[in-house]
């Protein structure tokens, strides 16, 4: 995250390694954007080049460096640079921008910059919700990433609970709502050891594996409607056959740029 002296993001210098230590979900340093850990391995963020303490942390947490490479944040999440958008009534920016915005947020290095194709779609799709069928008390981001979703139905009114299996994206996900004043309930969590659940609607913008396993647990569908992302058309059919054991329809279907976003409602809960 952006913090200090630091306004925006420049390069990027990135220490990956084969393996984590608790430590490092704690560890602070002027320089550091932060620490990314899931499925068993950490990496590191920073501003600057830090050789020398990096080699310090693998001395004293027996880490195993892997990757070690200097990216200009240009370049970061396939070229996608962050920029000020409109959704609904709300124009929203990265930190960085002067002007008045009604959202602002630090994507950080997660994801959930705003332009990728499956973003614009849940958020667009979220507004359009939001019209057709009022506002949803509760609200459920299941991997929130920077927390864009969270901060877009906070600012709406909804009580949300954001999820993610990430430190990182809790860290950015709680600053972010922290900046802009608004509040919810942020989980690390494997968002399957939280079933079941019930709300008005469920965000999931997740890929294809995630929502195979998630659609096929009958404790997943205890909610009324679900908004999912992720996917492009050609998973589509593989994830209709997931559904067919529930009482469950995709009742609209947007596309952008061959990715597909569904509401789906859960007839058992109308």
């Amino acid at each position: 995250m952006l913090r200090g002296n630091y306004k925006k993001y420049e390069d990027l210098y990135i220490y990956g390694f084969k393996n984590s230590h608790p430590a490092l979900r704690e560890f602070d340093e002027e320089d550091l954007i932060g620490y990314w850990e899931e499925d068993g391995i950490g990496v590191l963020f920073f501003h600057k080049e830090k050789d020398d303490l990096v080699n310090e942390l693998i001395k004293c947490y027996n880490l195993e460096l892997d990757i070690k490479q200097k990216v200009k944040y240009s370049e970061w999440n396939e070229k996608r640079i962050p920029k000020p958008f409109e959704v609904g009534p709300f124009k929203i920016a990265p930190l960085w921008y002067e002007g008045t915005w009604d959202i602002v947020f630090d994507p950080s290095v997660v994801f959930g910059e705003g332009t990728h194709p499956t973003t614009s779609l849940m958020l667009e799709n979220s507004w359009e919700f939001f019209k057709s069928f009022g506002q949803p008390q509760t609200v459920l981001d299941i991997g929130c990433g920077s927390g864009i979703l969270t901060l877009f139905w906070s600012k709406l009114g909804s009580k949300v609970m954001a999820v993610d299996i990430n430190p990182l994206c809790i860290k950015v996900t709680k600053h972010n709502l922290y900046i802009n004043r608004l509040h919810a309930e942020v989980v690390e969590s494997d968002i399957k050891k939280l079933l079941p659940f019930k709300v008005e609607l469920v965000l999931g913008n997740l890929y294809k594996g995630l929502l195979l396993d998630l659609f096929g647990l009958p404790s997943f569908w205890t909610s009324k409607y679900y908004l999912v992302s992720g996917f492009v058309v050609s998973m589509e059919e593989e994830l209709k056959q997931a559904l067919t054991p529930f009482p469950c329809k995709v009742i609209w279907r947007k596309e952008k740029d061959g990715w597909v976003c569904w509401l789906i409602e859960n007839a058992s809960n109308c």
